[in-house]
């Protein structure tokens, strides 16, 4: 290994595992855990340098690691040439170059005995030969017989190899070898600590390549500290040396070959996950996983959502893990339990899209997220989906288990062979629908779970926690303000500009006259389609959220976009007879969007009513006592999109409605003047907090994190420069 020897600032810079990464910090604990052996530094400077086999040893498996990373894949090899063994044999005591000779001795006179035999079986001349040897027929010197009184055909076969190999040194035995004095604890080089690595970087390889690797890397024969030199061990000798290691160093290889299990087994809990959390909905965590239960449209997944304080679950079945069905869980959530003030989740695809951080920002609740890799970040969800899996789902048809061995065990559990050629359905008996889990897992949440102690709300059970609550709790005035929220969003992550035409959503143009003032300026708006409605879309500006218009498409009005989806699921169902190859080229042709355009042209007969679409069954949990209005941005935004939907009191026109018609027309048949910019919006909202601000007046940390994190941007540097200017050449004037 490269640099065996470093001073303590060379082996600082490496940024090695327990090795502090300064050279005071190096020095401290070399000298408090008497770190040896060292050497005076080579060179100008003075000082110690430090052997590498000094270091701590998930260290000097690092450091392995990274030369085994760095070294080209081992290339296999012709056994090496047969070698002298003068060099290995200096270090042998005297009792040990005795047992050594006494079996050289007996390998010359067998095979003195072979060649006089002429050309018999090897196998067969071994036998005779310990038969003669043993009654005292084989002739050789009295110390031999003294040190070897008999032997057998596996020990003859194993000097033999020995000696012809050039590895005869080892012959001699390890009879009193004290711990500390093998090879590896003589080794110049770590070469334990390179074995080690190996093991951990590939834990499947056999001990004949790790040897082999090794022999490359080190040698045939091993340098020793005292200057001499030692063959490389036997395979059997290495595998010995890394079980031994593995039982002294459980946790730690288990950390290097598993660290998701060593979280979950060593990993040191002290303190809780859950201190700072005061009252209910203050904190939120989110996950999903496969679930454990096989249903009849196939393999589904479950999400699951904890409210921290009360320890109270909600569990959502869904197809495909997707965003549309965290904001779905979100919204059972909110209207059974209230506003959230958080919600932590990890860095999934469907947790931090910008569909579902919109979500978030609307409904005004912080979306702090866990370290990657890191699920220990978010353990009450992670302990309730273990729960889910192991407690409700055994109970369950259907039930594949947690994992292959279970599995299997569950496959087996009948002669496999009455079974054979069965499907999975048929297997695991599966008999559960989609629905089916959703409503027992609703039901076993309330009657089980809910009423169930936990350890960490000191024995009590989450109702428990809930009804002896006595704060106050913020609630949705309207559900129809979550719809807005939660509503889908069209293709291009669901911003559009407004054209001439108006803006365009899935291929067709929506207009609404408050519109007309923003054509060709390229300012980006929030679009939302409306689930029921395919005519109507909803425009909201993005920053800050607010609630612009509803803009229509009088040709598709009144097309439910729910029913043509159901619709459009159906023709493509009918057309499974033409061939797997046409069905895709279907489903990518009939969308809904498309199918409403061929409804309303008289290609296809009018859709039936959709009387298979069903409601999400929604948990029974009993609402909190008491409430407040929840104040956000998007909610009010929301309430006031609601208010945009609800139809206008018919009354006389009067000349002012006369006026406002004529001025409509006007505007629309006059070039769309300059709009104003949202530079200038943005402009005004600064002044306003900075006005605030100075007054002594209450601002709410939303508006001052937005007015810390612009007031570095271009639009305020100018703006402010410009005002600063103006007031520079007022008080010049005066």
């Amino acid at each position: 290994m490269a640099g065996e020897w470093r001073s303590a600032a060379e082996w600082a810079a490496l940024n090695l595992p327990e090795v502090p990464g300064t050279k005071q910090g190096f020095n401290d604990k070399a000298k408090e855990g008497n770190w040896q052996p060292t050497r005076p530094r080579q060179g100008r400077g003075g000082g110690l340098e430090y052997h590498v086999t000094a270091l701590p040893e998930a260290a000097r498996i690092e450091l392995a690691r990274r030369e085994l990373a760095a070294a080209p894949p081992p290339v296999p090899a012709a056994p090496p040439a047969p070698k002298a063994d003068l060099q290995a044999t200096t270090a042998l005591t005297t009792r040990g170059r005795e047992r050594l000779d006494a079996k050289l001795a007996i390998v010359r006179a067998f095979d003195a005995f072979a060649g006089q035999a002429g050309g018999q079986n090897l196998v067969k001349l071994r036998h005779k030969f310990a038969g003669f040897y043993n009654a005292g027929e084989i002739a050789v010197e009295p110390y031999v017989r003294q040190e070897r009184p008999t032997i057998s055909v596996s020990s003859l076969e194993r000097w033999s190899k020995a000696a012809k190999s050039g590895a005869a040194a080892a012959l001699a035995g390890r009879y009193g070898n004290r711990k500390g004095t093998g090879v590896f604890d003589r080794a110049a080089e770590d070469v334990k600590g390179w074995l080690v690595a190996a093991m951990v970087e590939k834990p499947y390889i056999s001990a004949e390549i790790l040897r082999r690797m090794a022999v490359q890397r080190f040698g045939e024969y091993v340098e020793l500290f005292d200057g001499t030199s030692a063959p490389m061990p036997t395979e059997r000798h290495i595998q010995r040396i890394l079980a031994d290691w593995q039982k002294l160093n459980r946790q730690l290889h288990l950390a290097l070959t598993n660290p998701d299990a060593w979280k979950n087994r060593h990993r040191v809990a002290f303190g809780s996950a859950s201190e700072g959390i005061e009252r209910p909905n203050q904190l939120w965590e989110i996950d999903a996983s496969p679930a454990d239960v096989l249903l009849t449209d196939g393999r589904h997944s479950i999400y699951v959502v904890v409210d921290v304080f009360t320890r109270r679950i909600m569990i959502l079945v869904t197809k495909v893990p997707k965003s549309a069905a965290v904001l779905l869980l979100i919204r059972r959530a909110v209207l059974a339990w209230g506003m959230p003030e958080a919600i932590k989740t990890d860095n999934g695809s469907d947790f931090v899209s910008r569909q579902s951080e919109r979500a978030y920002a609307l409904l005004g609740c912080a979306h702090p997220t866990c370290t990657p890799y890191s699920p220990e970040q978010k353990p009450h969800v992670e302990r309730a989906i273990g729960t889910v899996q192991h407690s409700l789902m055994p109970m369950l048809d259907g039930y594949t288990g947690h994992d292959v061995a279970t599995r299997q065990a569950i496959r087996s559990k009948e002669t496999f062979a009455k079974r054979l050629g069965e499907s999975d359905a048929d297997a695991f008996r599966v008999a559960l629908t989609r629905d089916g889990l959703q409503a027992v897992a609703d039901a076993w949440v309330e009657q089980i779970y809910h009423q169930s102690p936990h350890a960490g709300l000191g024995d009590r059970t989450p109702a428990e926690v809930i009804e002896a609550h006595a704060g106050t709790i913020a609630c949705v005035a309207d559900e129809r303000q979550l719809d807005i929220l939660l509503m889908p969003l069209p293709d291009g992550e669901g911003t559009r500009t407004v054209g001439k035409k108006g803006i365009r959503v899935e291929n067709a143009d929506f207009q609404a006259v408050e519109l007309i003032p923003f054509i060709n300026t390229g300012e980006r708006f929030e679009v939302r389609l409306d689930p029921e409605d395919m005519g109507r879309v909803y425009v909201y500006r993005p920053d800050p959220f607010e609630f612009v218009c509803i803009a229509q498409n009088p040709e598709r009005t009144g097309l439910d976009r729910r029913q043509l989806a159901a619709e459009a699921k159906a023709l493509q169902d009918r057309l499974i007879a033409d061939g797997k190859a046409q069905i895709r080229a279907a489903k990518r042709r009939f969308k809904p969007h498309e199918l409403a355009d061929t409804l309303m042209s008289g290609a296809l007969p009018a859709p039936a009513p959709a009387a298979t679409i069903t409601a999400l069954p929604r948990a029974a949990l009993p609402a909190p006592a008491t409430v407040t209005a929840a104040g956000s941005a998007g909610l009010s935004a929301a309430a006031r999109a609601i208010e945009a939907t609800k139809p206008a009191t018919a009354s006389p026109r009067t000349s002012e409605d006369n006026a406002r018609q004529a001025d409509i027309a006007r505007r629309i048949a006059a070039p769309p003047t300059a709009p104003e910019k949202p530079e200038e919006r943005w402009w005004r909202r600064a002044q306003a907090i900075e006005a605030r601000v100075a007054a002594g007046e209450p601002v709410s940390e939303d508006d001052l994190d937005w007015l810390a994190s612009n007031r570095t941007s271009a639009w305020y540097e100018a703006r402010k420069r410009d005002q600063d200017r103006r007031a520079g050449f007022a008080r010049v004037v005066e």
